[in-house]
């Protein structure tokens, strides 16, 4: 187990514990740093959970973990999984708002397609049911596309939310493309507001993206975000606990990416890209701290 976690999710995304939980949960498991990098959506200073405002940091801190409030970006409309992950930024920071208002909107539209087409492809299933499932009633516009995988899954046309996330990705008349940013701007807009990048989970990126108009290898896609300011490279991950459909384990792909990018600057980083899975029952879930990186890497790489 590492000490320090800098990928993890809660209900303001797609995870199934709560801010205040997780940080309960990362104290109980022995975690030293714990950040929140819950998708395209930052996690406010000051949480409301059951009628009382809480401060995060602070209540983290009374718990023995250091808090990291981060966001994870998902970019690049032709391709799946490049997601950014920003750490350290200045929150209040009016580019936040706006990423946010243009996420759900174009989250939105395109889910709401994902459903219908597999309505009309005999999956029994409507954008209402998803709602009452993910518990998302009052807030259509938070529903995210791993909701839709395990509702798939509770239904029973798939085993786990993994095939339903296979299963749209590989039929083009279910799979629906939405707007996402460009990932050199959000480099640069994280940045802007005084904050660090890492890549998350290179090697979910397919080998050959397609990025303005040419095709490319995974690692020249990767080369030019570094060359654009990214700063560093998520490369200890739960490779075995996701969709990755490569042959190498997930200790060869972190010598890989070590060994690529040892003298670029960059830091290497380390996440469990933690959901709480084991409150929906799902099989071989994934837990706080078990990718990641030491203490004294994060304070004397990361950190400072």
């Amino acid at each position: 187990m590492y000490p320090c976690d800098l990928h993890t999710h809660t209900t303001r995304s797609d995870g199934h514990l709560t801010p205040l939980e997780s940080v309960e949960r990362a104290s109980q498991t022995g975690l030293k740093v714990l950040a929140i990098t819950d998708h395209d959506t930052i996690l406010p200073l000051y949480y409301e959970e059951k009628g009382k405002t809480v401060n995060l940091e602070r209540y983290a801190e009374e718990m023995g973990v250091e808090l990291v409030r981060g966001i994870e970006v998902s970019c690049d409309t032709n391709n799946e999984d490049v997601h950014l992950i920003g750490l350290f930024c200045n929150w209040d920071a009016p580019e936040f708002a706006e990423l946010e208002k243009s996420v759900r909107i174009s989250r939105t539209e395109s889910y709401r397609e994902i459903v219908k087409r597999l309505s009309h492809s005999g999956y029994q299933v409507s954008w209402e049911e998803i709602l009452t499932y993910a518990g998302k009633e009052d807030r259509p516009d938070g529903i995210l596309k791993k909701e839709i995988y395990e509702y798939l899954a509770a239904k029973g046309y798939v085993k786990s939310w993994l095939e339903g996330k296979r299963l749209i990705q590989t039929r083009p008349d279910l799979s629906v493309d939405r707007e996402k940013p460009d990932p050199i701007e959000i480099i640069h807009m994280l940045h802007r507001t005084g904050g660090i990048v890492i890549q998350a989970h290179p090697f979910l990126v397919k080998e050959e993206p397609y990025y303005r108009g040419k095709t490319m290898t995974r690692s020249a896609y990767m080369d030019m975000l570094v060359e654009e300011g990214l700063d560093g490279i998520e490369t200890c991950y739960t490779y075995d606990k996701t969709s990755y459909t490569g042959n190498l384990t997930k200790k060869e792909i972190e010598e890989i990416l070590k060994k690529r990018y040892a003298h670029t600057g960059v830091f290497f980083s380390g996440g469990s890209d933690f959901h709480g899975d084991f409150k929906k029952g799902l099989p071989n879930p994934r837990e706080l701290g078990e990718c990641g990186v030491s203490y004294e890497y994060y304070c004397r790489c990361i950190k400072r």
